[in-house]
């Protein structure tokens, strides 16, 4: 029997919240009255959100030199931070590019799996407040290490690349470019989405995805609740953003991963643009749900093309002034009525 679907809402921060960026810059302040900070190494670190424990891997280089970058790589539903950390491939660029990456682990939803909380419709019970956890994570590396708050990114496979979106659709983010690997947004947060500030979007999904689909699943069949096609995502930052040059083309020129076509589509912004950022998609015509081990040039890791992305916006980001840190800045997911949650398969979406 097909699961029934809650109808889901964001409790949006409203207009009198303070910006994002000078929450982190207030809590990093904040962290700083606290003991001296760890010393900060390679490996897994706890830290405590809420009362609750929650842990993630770093990879430093051998020098974190201040106002190095920070990337957020996420892991899929039932996977782990080691586990995208391995499939990635983040570590290598970091020791050769000096920024620091981190993996923050999902909570464990009521089946017993790994998840973060971006509003599946068997989550809608789930109090897991994994955006909450993601700025105070930032907050607290940026202070100690002394890392560009304007340089944050963000990655992820699946689920991983869903709550990539969703930090990019904050009302002020602090991530300033993402890269989510089969990602998409929920219809319940995405569906009347605006891009609410200039931030520059690369997205890889493969056609033959068979659990984020291309087209989406507007009806709920599949159980995980309504979520958007790739093309109306795209769309949404592509207007958004007021970027209207396109083009598309193929990379025969490369070798193709798993014998099938890439094709690289971009748009750039208006000519008049005050802020230039620009949205990406690689279609992998006959990809399926995984992370591509490199995205037509088998001499070139897919996590390298994402590194290169972001490194392009490195210096452009400037953050808003402080305010007043004691205010959430992220929205809740929580369910509009008491119905229960439906039934899925534990692919690692």
């Amino acid at each position: 029997m097909k699961p029934r679907r809650p109808w889901l809402t964001l409790a949006l921060a409203v207009a009198s919240l303070a910006p994002a960026a000078a929450w982190l810059a207030a809590a990093g302040a904040a962290a700083s009255e606290d003991p001296p900070p760890p010393a900060w190494t390679s490996g897994r670190h706890t830290l405590s959100v809420g009362g609750v424990e929650r842990s993630f891997l770093l990879d430093l280089p051998e020098v974190v030199r201040p106002g190095a970058a920070l990337v957020l790589v996420f892991h899929g539903y039932t996977d782990s931070a080691e586990g995208i950390r391995r499939t990635a491939g983040f570590t290598p660029l970091v020791a050769e590019h000096g920024f620091v990456a981190v993996y923050p682990q999902g909570s464990v939803d009521g089946r017993g799996n790994t998840f973060f909380n971006v509003g599946y419709a068997f989550h809608s019970d789930e109090t897991a407040d994994d955006l909450r956890f993601v700025h105070e994570l930032v907050a607290r590396l940026v202070a100690d290490l002394r890392l560009d708050a304007g340089a944050v990114f963000a990655t992820g496979m699946s689920n991983g690349g869903d709550i990539s979106h969703l930090l990019g659709a904050q009302p002020e983010p602090i991530v300033r470019a993402i890269a989510p690997v089969a990602g998409t947004m929920m219809t319940s947060w995405g569906d009347d989405f605006t891009p609410p500030a200039p931030l520059a979007v690369l997205a890889v999904h493969g056609r033959g995805d068979d659990v984020t689909r291309w087209h989406g699943d507007p009806d709920d069949r599949d159980g995980w609740g309504a979520y958007l096609s790739v093309d109306d995502v795209l769309a949404r930052w592509v207007r958004g953003l007021g970027a209207v040059a396109h083009s598309a083309a193929a990379l025969p020129d490369r070798t193709p991963p798993r014998g099938s076509p890439v094709l690289l589509h971009s748009w750039r912004p208006r000519p008049a643009a005050t802020e230039a950022v620009e949205v990406c998609l690689y279609e992998l015509t006959e990809g399926g749900h995984d992370w591509p081990a490199h995205l037509g040039d088998a001499r070139r890791s897919t996590a390298a093309e994402i590194w290169d992305f972001f490194s392009r916006y490195r210096h452009r980001g400037v953050m808003p002034p402080a305010a007043d840190a004691s205010r959430p800045l992220y929205p809740r997911i929580t369910p509009r009525d008491g119905s229960t949650p439906g039934t899925t398969s534990a692919h690692p979406h």
